[in-house]
């Protein structure tokens, strides 16, 4: 049986890449939400738990944590975007 050409094409499956900025914008509001977003739940938790410790020492180990929560947050919406 010959294959018909009109049926032969390849199927693909596009996920939606996450946006960079709503990932750091989602990170502000809730430290390690951006994370999450970009489909990395266990870094999203991890960042969310550092965080919110930091905060609860005192207020200066707190804010750096969530800056960089941000940041890297809009990094592994960036790089997801990449690939």
């Amino acid at each position: 049986m010959i294959p018909d050409e009109r049926f032969d094409f390849p199927i693909e499956r596009r996920e939606r890449a996450p946006s960079p900025g709503l990932a750091a914008v989602l990170s502000v509001f809730v430290p390690g939400l951006g994370h999450v977003y970009a489909g990395r739940l266990g870094a999203g938790l991890a960042w969310f738990l550092a965080t919110m410790f930091g905060y609860w020492a005192i207020l200066v180990p707190g804010f750096p944590i969530h800056l960089a929560s941000i940041w890297f947050a809009y990094e592994a919406a960036r790089r997801f975007r990449a690939y």
